[in-house]
């Protein structure tokens, strides 16, 4: 679609056009003495500046070149007769303009509705694009959540069965019963994330911000994640300055330090590492968990925090899981106004998760 010139340009230019057509007439005549009819021209530059700026540049030149035949034509005889002549060719000059330039907005007209089809068409095929993509994880993760739900609900069920059928030593009781309560809390866990992104999504997850000690909250989460971590003989190491207080509900703080601190258990193999460190940054406390994992596909690690989203997602897969957590963890981060990155380690394999939270500004004590 033409850009529209400013209506300086567009009667100066047909000015300019009709001035030099006439001039180069007259000096044609005067240098080679003799003329040629510059009607066909005149009309084509008429129709071009109706075309290019409009009724109006084009009834300008339609009157120019009226007025300059009027003036070669001298005094009419008849003037009742020359008038009928004038209103002849005024009315076709003009019907030649109100055409060109009608013709033209039809054109623009026709070239705005093609590039608006164009742009709602594009708009359509995304938002339909952006719905299979919604469709298709939603379907993912129903067969997610059946999958996770059904696992640990097997091993209740079949420990229960052999409790309940069977006469077992004490050893065999004491794995049952394990078993039993790590598959019921891995079912907890996955409903808890299932109801905390629910929330999420209907904008009805809320905190409640206060002074609080961040160091307490880190070695709790690092308590709870321990017997899992003894398992896979995986090292937690700290380094974790005590003095630093954030502004933040505590519950959810920790909430978050033990999804990252699960996570890292989750994808470290056996005998590896987890390094937690802790210590403030400008008016920031800064939380580091890295470990010795496999790391993160490249192609994935922009698509880490989001929902339903996970770099291995079939079935087989050997780490289970909804595809939530960090998703999660994001929205907690930014609800307690921090930020959280993550990336691979450069100098070994893993992963390091990077959390910034605000630290609390101490209130002046009154006198």
């Amino acid at each position: 679609m033409r850009r529209p010139l400013p209506a300086l340009a567009r009667y100066g230019g047909s000015v300019a056009a009709f001035a030099l057509v006439v001039g180069s007439s007259f000096a044609i005549r005067r240098l080679w003495g003799f003329s040629i009819d510059t009607t066909a021209v005149i009309i084509l530059v008429m129709i071009a500046s109706a075309w290019y700026g409009g009724r109006g540049p084009g009834l300008v030149v339609a009157f120019l070149f009226e007025a300059v035949i009027d003036y070669f034509s001298g005094w009419p005889k008849d003037p009742l007769r020359y008038g009928v002549l004038v209103f002849n060719r005024l009315l076709l000059f003009t019907s030649v303009v109100i055409f060109a330039s009608a013709r033209r907005s039809a054109e623009d007209r026709l070239t705005r509705q093609q590039e608006a089809l164009r742009e709602t068409l594009e708009r359509e095929r995304a938002a339909r694009t952006e719905a299979e993509t919604a469709s298709r994880a939603k379907d993912e993760f129903l067969a997610t959540v059946s999958h996770e739900l059904r696992t640990p609900l097997n091993g209740i069920l079949g420990w229960a069965a052999i409790l309940n059928r069977h006469d077992v030593n004490a050893a065999v009781k004491t794995q049952a019963l394990r078993t039993i309560e790590r598959s019921a809390l891995a079912q907890a866990q996955i409903v808890e994330d299932i109801l905390d992104f629910s929330g999420m999504a209907r904008g009805q997850l809320r905190i409640d911000p206060q002074p609080v000690a961040f160091a307490p909250l880190v070695r709790d989460a690092i308590d709870t994640v321990a017997a899992s971590a003894d398992l896979k003989q995986i090292r937690i190491e700290t380094v974790i300055e005590e003095d630093q207080v954030i502004v933040g509900d505590g519950g959810r703080v920790r909430q978050i330090v033990w999804n990252l601190l699960s996570n890292a258990v989750k994808f470290t193999p056996e005998g590896g590492r987890i390094m937690v460190r802790l210590r403030r940054a400008a008016d920031q406390a800064e939380l580091e968990v890295e470990d010795t994992g496999i790391g993160i596909d490249p192609a994935f690690l922009p698509h880490a925090f989001e929902p339903f989203r996970q770099a291995d997602a079939t079935f087989t897969r050997e780490h289970g899981g909804l595809g939530l957590g960090l998703a999660i963890v994001r929205h907690l981060v930014h609800l307690h106004g921090g930020t959280i990155t993550a990336h691979n380690n450069e100098a070994e394999p893993g992963t390091v998760f990077t959390l910034h939270l605000p630290i609390a500004v101490p209130s002046a004590s009154g006198s």
